[in-house]
């Protein structure tokens, strides 16, 4: 409580905005680390302040990444393991002052893997400890069929 009352909220005070981004398709690694590296923290945005959640590279199709950014700090990191079929998909909350959301949600989309795009063969994201998730099970690949 403020001592004459007068609180402003510091969303308006500094102007701290929020907006979500969700896709149930995979991201392509090669795009969004672009995104990451060389445009998140460039102003092209507003100020990205803090960003978290859940997200999907193509190629890493059985893991849920976990990523958090705080200022020029991120990490992403393996979250949890699914099953085939199971949902999946990404859902991101970005936290800043100034956000110009529409341009940023387009940008995301832009990194999302189209249909038909194949999975590429390079995924710039640090590569992730999931002792054997992502390996096929011999019982999983048909006979004469390339493992997964």
């Amino acid at each position: 409580m403020e001592p004459n009352g007068d609180h402003v909220p510091e969303t308006e005070e500094y102007g701290i905005s929020s907006t979500v981004f969700r896709s149930d398709r995979p991201f392509h690694p090669g795009r969004l680390w672009n995104l990451v590296t060389e445009q998140l923290d460039s102003g092209r945005f507003g100020q990205v302040l803090r960003s978290k959640g859940f997200f999907w590279p193509a190629g890493r199709p059985r893991v849920t990444g976990l990523w958090s950014q705080a200022g020029a700090v991120a990490r992403f990191e393996p979250s949890g393991a699914r099953d085939d079929g199971t949902s999946q998909g990404q859902e991101l909350v970005f936290i800043g002052t100034g956000l110009r959301a529409d341009e940023l949600r387009a940008a995301l989309t832009d990194c999302l893997l189209a249909d038909g795009e194949p999975v590429p063969d390079d995924d710039a994201f640090p590569a992730w400890e999931t002792y054997g998730i992502d390996d096929a099970c011999e019982h999983e690949v048909p006979v004469g069929a390339a493992p997964i």
